[in-house]
């Protein structure tokens, strides 16, 4: 069928709002971080951020893997409603009973280790927020690439919450208020998600599960989770043990820095992973490869000058989001701005290559390498460089993930050309550099500042692109003339 399942939507579509959804998840915290961390100071912020790190870990546990197997089972199915109705009241079973456990858990850990007293009451606000992650079943809306809605929805949610905490939180004693906040825009969305996702199947609590097709894939997919929770969460958890709440307020600006780009780049694999996954059930291996390709050509493009602008531009970041008073977070956030490319590339070669083709079982072994190097170095880069110590071992960990997964994904992608396009990116990346030298010590207002550096180091590397023949960029930039010149004079032939 030419036609297939796969044209129905268009990825150019889906990518644009899924960008905008991303961007909106940049855009919101950039007006409530620099709010927020000044009304707050290190130390508060550094507690806020210690119990809501140590929520998610548990919030990661509850969620078992489940969305990631959901959204390639769901794609499979997408077309049968009864068939898909019977996978997500399943899933959805599955998932209120792990929240159940993880929340218990959540709770006794609380009570039990003294440590975790002075945080109780954030985590028992952030805590909410596992059952309604549940419940909004974002993965639904990814397995029939209905992105508008969520978007949509998304920024609404956003600006309430920001309207509302410019309204009521004032001082550092309004710490609870911001976190109840924060967790009721969050319980209201997904709320409205799961009435919503009733246009697509009928979800309800069954207690016949078939744990013998989910419960193996699943696993493994938990595993993977787990594991990479360890390395995403437990530098936070450590540095708060071996260091203090101000290391932990320190290294929060640059992960919030840091997690804010990435989701930003992440947009377009999260737009690409149903698609991988419809073309390996189709089998078209020419066109997935060609798929493939083209998609990692483009992360490359956009990943590379992030990555040199984070690091160069790590002093007016963190005077625009934080203020003076965080200026020590300028080398955590180098360094991870150099992990920005590992995390980026293994989180693709995940979703669009090993998960789409069956390979669960690599994801799950690079993920337990990678935590047991990120957990091993922690305990010794902590005590030392704290903040710092935390950021390296980050690196690291990505890094080793990155290599493992590389080794078994280029198989799946032969027409993929990336020394070319990296040394492409690296120049244009050099003419950012530049820019950013010229402009070092311009003294003006540092919004004004920052928007100058950023708009003409994108000038100068988009030209330089241009100029070296980045396939990618030219190919962009032919679409928009075309869009234009259609709009302007009638279709170009």
């Amino acid at each position: 069928m030419e036609n297939s399942i796969v044209e129905k939507k268009s990825i150019k579509v889906n990518a644009l709002f899924s960008l905008i959804q991303s961007i909106s998840a940049v855009i919101f915290p950039l007006i409530t971080f620099p709010y927020i961390s000044r009304i707050f100071g290190v130390e508060q912020l550094g507690k806020y951020n210690y119990a809501k790190n140590f929520v998610e870990i548990f919030a990661t546990i509850a969620m078992l893997g489940i969305p990631t197997y959901g959204q390639r089972e769901g794609a499979k199915v997408r077309d049968n409603r009864k068939e898909l109705s019977n996978l997500m009241s399943e899933l959805f079973s599955l998932s209120m009973l792990s929240n159940a456990i993880a929340m218990l858990t959540l709770y006794l850990a609380t009570y039990a280790v003294d440590a975790f007293h002075s945080y109780a009451l954030l985590i028992v606000i952030f805590s909410v927020t596992i059952p309604m992650t549940t419940i909004g079943m974002s993965w639904l809306f990814v397995v029939f690439e209905d992105y508008n809605f969520t978007t949509i929805l998304g920024i609404i949610f956003n600006i309430l919450s920001v309207v509302t905490m410019f309204l009521f939180v004032r001082t550092r004693t309004d710490i609870y208020l911001y976190a109840f906040i924060t967790v009721i825009a969050s319980c209201g969305s997904n709320l409205i998600k799961f009435v919503y996702s009733k246009k697509y199947c009928d979800i309800k609590l069954t207690f016949h599960i078939n744990f013998r097709r989910h419960m193996k894939p699943i696993l493994l997919m938990f595993s993977a989770y787990i594991s990479v929770m360890i390395y995403n969460k437990t530098d936070t958890a450590l540095l708060g043990v071996m260091g203090s709440d101000y290391n932990v307020g320190i290294y929060s600006v640059s992960t919030k820095v840091y997690n804010l780009v990435k989701s930003c780049l992440l947009a377009l694999s999260n737009v690409l992973q149903t698609r991988a996954v419809l073309l390996a059930v189709q089998g078209n291996r020419e066109k997935s490869d060609e798929f493939l390709s083209k998609s990692f050509n483009m992360m490359m493009t956009f990943v590379i000058p992030c990555m040199v602008g984070m690091a160069f531009m790590n002093k007016d970041i963190i005077l625009f989001i934080a203020g003076k008073d965080y200026l020590e977070a300028g080398i955590s956030m180098i360094i991870l701005s150099c992990s920005l490319f590992f995390a980026l590339f293994s989180t693709m070669h995940s979703s669009t290559i090993l998960i789409p083709y069956g390979r669960e079982k690599v994801t799950l072994n690079g993920a337990i390498i990678g935590a047991v190097v990120n957990l091993l170095l922690n305990f010794i880069f902590i005590p030392i460089w704290k903040e710092n110590g935390a950021a390296l071992t980050t690196l690291i960990a990505e890094a080793t993930v990155f290599l493992i997964y590389l080794r078994v994904t280029k198989q799946y992608y032969t027409h993929l050309n990336g020394i070319q396009t990296m040394l492409q990116c690296l120049a244009g990346s050099a003419g950012i550099v530049l820019v950013l030298f010229i402009f070092r010590d311009w003294e003006i207002n540092i919004v004004i500042r920052i928007i100058v550096k950023i708009c003409a180091s994108a000038i100068v590397y988009f030209v330089l692109q241009i100029i070296t023949k980045n396939r990618i960029v030219i190919d962009l930039l032919d679409n928009a003339l075309k869009k234009i010149n259609m709009n302007l004079g009638g279709k170009v032939k």
